[in-house]
């Protein structure tokens, strides 16, 4: 008996296995959704990635740290941006606090804080007034904050957040759109984690189909008629 060659191919086996869901493709209809009427893809080489949320949503605040994570890794190419759902009348003052946050350029300062406040701290935290009040630590007057989620910058924002969303036919929360042609859910792609595979597979997908980017450095072949010289 050939111990060494069993043992080789018994390490190979096991590499194969462990490689295995590297190789795995997800399926349309299974772990994730095509939109039914979507618009055009992103332009260009840039491809765009909505995470679908609500501060209300207790599993949008459990999402965070792994849409974070994930974010700070995103390529060059794709372009990340957020859409606060309103499901319901009571989610409105949250999803019109983050276009207004967005106005104000607070974001970075209130969007983690905001979901800590009320599914971390459980602060009452329920109209306009009171995302007023809790915005100002971050220097910026409740006064202010109301008027401005008042305006018509975060009126039209709002208007076009939701009718994005119907587009996409989102149903639930946290999902991701990715290149405004497909949505990725928990219920589609699993854990978190998986979810997020999906995702990449998807980007990847995107970028598949556009083709390989054209190389700027290249030298522009030159017209010139190399018997004018002559």
């Amino acid at each position: 008996m050939n111990l060494p060659r069993i043992a080789t191919l018994f390490f190979a086996m096991l590499l194969l296995v462990a490689g295995a869901p590297a190789l795995a493709q997800y399926q349309e209809g299974v772990h994730f959704e095509r939109i039914d009427r979507p618009d055009a893809a992103s332009a260009g080489d840039e491809i765009e990635v909505v995470e679908v949320f609500s501060y209300m949503c207790p599993h949008c605040r459990n999402f965070q740290p792994y849409v974070a994570a994930w974010e700070a890794d995103l390529g060059e190419d794709v372009e990340f941006r957020r859409v606060p759902v309103v499901f319901n009348r009571s989610w409105e003052p949250f999803a019109r606090a983050y276009y207004t946050a967005s106005v104000l350029d607070m974001l970075g300062d209130s969007h983690e804080a905001l979901f800590a406040a009320l599914h971390d701290e459980r602060r009452p935290i329920r109209t306009l007034s009171d995302l007023a009040d809790f915005h100002a630590q971050f220097g910026i007057d409740a006064d202010k904050f109301e008027s401005t989620a008042k305006s018509f910058p975060v009126e039209s924002r709002l208007r076009m957040g939701n009718a994005n969303l119907g587009k996409w036919g989102v149903r639930s929360t946290p999902t991701l759109i990715i290149d405004n042609t497909w949505r990725v859910s928990p219920r589609r792609g699993g854990t978190f984690d998986e979810m997020l595979a999906v995702a990449d597979w998807l980007l990847d997908r995107a970028r598949a189909e556009r083709g390989p980017a054209e190389d700027d450095t290249a030298e522009p072949e030159s017209s010139e008629d190399p018997a004018a010289g002559s």
